[in-house]
């Protein structure tokens, strides 16, 4: 019974991080991702969220990660050892490789600006490549605690910025100048 809840949760930390790692691996072989890579020399900026908080949720997850593994491992030296220590083992494992598929997540979601195009990476996602003609409205984000902005195609939401993100300012200054439209006075159209 000890040596299953280390075989349980190495399997399944295993397992997360290598969804992960796949899933980044398929986000980089699709067509946008080939479109993006003949254009990236062409990118203007990048938007994306500050590198302090990508290290700050990736150092969380290693230390949960090695909290999981000491409590997984050291039960089995001592098996007359409480099962708690096992089930709070396992969860600090979970949740360190939880955190690490976070912050992997984290550092690929970013805007790349290029002079009509923005490329949008979400996650583990493929990046998607909204034209600036394409844009109808620009709507305040509200919803989020640093607020920011978000560019809507019709109904559907292409891609939200928040004022935590660096590039923030380049982003809505050049949004101003391609298309100035989509601006109204004292605020968003």
């Amino acid at each position: 019974m000890d040596a299953l809840f280390s075989v349980v949760g190495f399997a399944v930390a295993v397992v997360m991080l290598a969804i992960a790692g796949a899933s980044a691996v398929l986000a980089r072989s699709s067509d946008v991702a080939a479109a993006w890579r003949q254009e990236r020399a062409t990118v203007l900026f990048v938007v994306s969220t500050q590198r302090w908080r990508r290290i700050m949720v990736r150092v969380g997850g290693c230390m949960m990660a090695i909290i999981g593994v000491i409590n997984l491992v050291g039960p089995l030296t001592r098996p007359d050892d409480s099962p708690a220590r096992r089930i709070v083992g396992l969860g600090a494992l979970l949740i360190g490789a939880a955190l690490l598929w976070l912050a992997h997540g984290m550092s690929r979601m970013r805007l790349e600006v290029a002079p009509q195009v923005v490329f949008v990476s979400r996650g583990f996602m493929p990046p998607i490549r909204v034209e600036l003609a394409d844009i109808t409205r620009l709507r305040p984000h509200v919803a989020h605690r640093y607020s920011g902005v978000l560019a809507k195609r019709g109904r559907r939401t292409a891609f939200t910025a928040t004022s935590a993100m660096t590039g923030y300012g380049q982003l809505l200054a050049h949004l101003k100048a391609e298309r100035p439209d989509l601006f109204a006075p004292g605020g968003f159209r």
